[in-house]
């Protein structure tokens, strides 16, 4: 007789069943994502760690920092940080403008660099972009925070200051003091030489590089003034002419000035320019042995737009200040026009008037 096997009935699962189910997989599963992001996370936040200990405690890893900051464009950033770490003697106007122009929209990514020396303070490195050298970063380790800090120097021009006594002076808010190399007894730079020496007050003369261009200064004193002699890269620091002074010194320029442009453009004598000159100097030689014969034939002559400005005492017997005019020159139907800016330099001389003993021009242009 055969025998049937039972089978065991099937059983199905309910819904509430199913669902229990569901949510304990749904559960695990999401417990294993947490688990897997914070380990990623845990992960990633030690790896920014060790890659910003990296950029700050190493030359390459800050240098590569300051190039990101500057491949971004954070101009204000970069200059807030240069304060912060180095002496910087330029604005911020000045400074960002010369980044923007020295780097522009240069791949960051393509610039290397190569040491190049150090001194007491800092290190240097050249930075050289498609094979060719753009500029120079200095770095400077922090000893308090073990890390380095950097920056672009910039053009290193090199200014002089001569401070008369009465007051003291700042550059962009930093105290010029006997910190930054100075000499003492100095007679003002563009008066040496002339045997002036015993009539000039004594100055205090400071020498300051790393300008990109010249700087404005800060002065303790609001009755003292500064003037920079654009040949000679001086600031001259002191006085403030009076009104009285303002007038006299006005028309001795003027007029010397106006002599000076008639002679050279023939429209005038010698003799009337000797009226305002001391004799004897590098300046009278030369201009006594200028031949104005260069200078075309003209009708007529006009000065326009006299403007007389940086005018300073150096002492009783000494002043210098600066005039800018536009000299309009009429030949038959044509004209042209010259802008002229002229720095002028006077002494009194033993009766008592005022004579120019040197000249620089600034600038002189002709326009159309």
């Amino acid at each position: 007789m055969d025998r049937k096997v039972k089978r065991k009935p099937k059983t199905r699962t309910s819904y509430e069943e199913r669902l229990r189910l569901g949510k304990g997989f749904l559960f695990h599963w999401l417990t294993y994502v947490l688990f897997a992001l914070i380990v990623c996370t845990v992960g990633l936040t030690y790896m920014y760690f060790w890659l910003q200990r990296y950029e700050e405690h190493s030359v390459n890893g800050a240098m590569t920092r300051y190039m990101q900051m500057v491949g971004n464009h954070e101009w204000d950033a970069i200059y807030d940080e240069d304060v912060e770490n180095f002496l910087e003697l330029n604005d911020r106007i000045t400074y960002e403008n010369y980044l923007i122009w020295l780097y522009g929209d240069a791949n960051v990514s393509g610039m290397t660099f190569s040491y190049s020396g150090s001194d007491s303070y800092s290190d240097y490195y050249d930075v050289y972009y498609q094979q060719e050298k753009l500029c120079a970063l200095e770095v400077h380790k922090d000893e308090e925070t073990d890390s380095w800090k950097v920056r672009t120097v910039s053009q290193s021009k090199r200014y002089s200051f001569d401070v008369m006594e009465g007051t003291t002076f700042s550059i962009n808010n930093i105290p010029i003091d006997d910190t930054f190399y100075n000499e003492n007894d100095h007679v003002p730079m563009g008066f040496e030489n002339y045997g002036f020496e015993n009539l000039l007050p004594n100055t205090k003369r400071y020498y300051i590089d790393s300008f990109i261009n010249a700087p404005a200064l800060q002065l303790s004193n609001p009755s003292y003034t500064y003037v920079l002699d654009h040949v000679r890269n001086n600031f001259y620091i002191g006085p403030s002419p009076d009104p009285e002074m303002i007038d006299i010194y006005t028309k001795e320029i003027t007029d010397t000035a106006i002599a000076y442009c008639k002679y050279i453009t023939k429209d005038g004598t010698f003799y009337a320019l000797n009226q305002h000159l001391y004799p004897n100097t590098t300046f009278y030689y030369n201009i006594l042995g200028f031949d104005p014969q260069w200078f075309s034939t003209h009708d007529a002559i006009e000065f326009k737009n006299i403007e007389v400005f940086d005018l300073m005492p150096i002492g009783d017997n000494f002043f210098l200040g600066s005039i800018s005019f536009d000299y309009h020159v009429i030949a038959s139907d044509v004209s042209k026009t010259y802008s002229s800016t002229y720095q002028l330099f006077f002494v009194k001389n033993s009766y008592g008037q005022w004579r120019m003993f040197d000249m620089s021009i600034i600038s002189d242009s002709g326009n159309q």
